[in-house]
């Protein structure tokens, strides 16, 4: 399927979005602000994926609906076959835990977790997306 301008503008556009959000996510895991740190790395793996629904002209107001779709367009049709639907799932549960529950404390280790599982999936959509 052939893309318009538009839909490759927005989807560049998405992308360079998830990969500052990645840096930010990475700037804040040095400053050990890990709640931030999981924050900007789920945001990071939201953007890229929305991404990549702009070249199906698909989107959604939710974040569950855009990793709904995103599962049903990319993951299940085998376009992107290598991320694992379970670990973006847990980082956005991580990221709901940093930034709704009171309280909630996310440690080092769940930081860097997430981070290295933003990594992999960014590297992975890139890959896939250039």
């Amino acid at each position: 399927m052939a893309l318009t301008p538009e839909q490759k503008e927005l989807a560049k556009h998405r992308f360079e979005r998830a990969k500052t959000t990645l840096n930010e996510a990475i700037d804040e895991l040095s400053r050990r602000n890990f709640r931030l740190a999981v924050n900007r790395a789920y945001y990071s793996v939201f953007y890229a994926m929305r991404a990549f629904l702009a070249t199906v002209n698909k989107d959604s107001s939710k974040h569950s609906g855009v990793m709904s779709l995103f599962n049903q367009h990319f993951i299940k049709t085998g376009i992107v076959s290598e991320i694992s639907f379970k670990s973006v799932q847990a980082l956005m549960d991580l990221r709901h835990e940093g930034d709704y529950q009171d309280f909630a404390k996310i440690t080092e280790e769940e930081a860097k977790g997430a981070v290295e599982t933003a990594k992999i999936v960014i590297t992975m959509l890139k890959e896939t997306f250039e």
